[in-house]
């Protein structure tokens, strides 16, 4: 059994290894309070100590982990991020927030039939609820 409940994204996300210049561009495929997975183009060995961004919410670092996991899968790379600990209050505003965005994109979807990708969900949904995203969704 889980320790801990996966969210499904789609939310675009670069990935940099610390010990390396530069990042690589890569998709989120599930959020958890213990980590993340997301696909990239080129293997990143397990071990590896990563910082990893979200661009449509910030450029800032979003995060830390290391990657505990990196599997084949088709053409890409799926990687298993364990996030490093100390950091616990803002991995669970992150998967909430990950998680109200990819509702966001249903409702929107459902309701004006407009498909929005995860990219610009988050750009809308940032735009008209983030100011009171603490407000509405309360640390318990």
């Amino acid at each position: 059994m889980r320790e801990f409940v996966r969210h499904p994204s789609d939310i675009p996300l670069d990935v940099k290894i610390l010990s390396e210049a530069g990042a690589r561009h890569a998709h989120m495929h599930d959020v958890s309070m213990a980590g993340l997975s997301c696909l990239v183009a080129r293997e990143i060995k397990a071990g590896s100590r990563v910082e990893f961004y979200v661009p449509s919410i910030s450029e800032e670092s979003s995060g830390r982990g290391t990657v505990v996991w990196c599997r084949p899968q088709r053409e890409k790379y799926q990687l298993g991020i364990q996030f490093h600990a100390g950091k616990d209050v803002f991995r669970a505003r992150m998967v909430e927030q990950l998680c109200q965005i990819e509702h966001y994109r249903r409702e929107v979807e459902q309701l004006e039939s407009r498909i929005l990708s995860s990219e610009e969900a988050a750009e809308e949904w940032i735009s008209l609820y983030a100011a009171d995203f603490d407000r509405l969704f309360p640390l318990e």
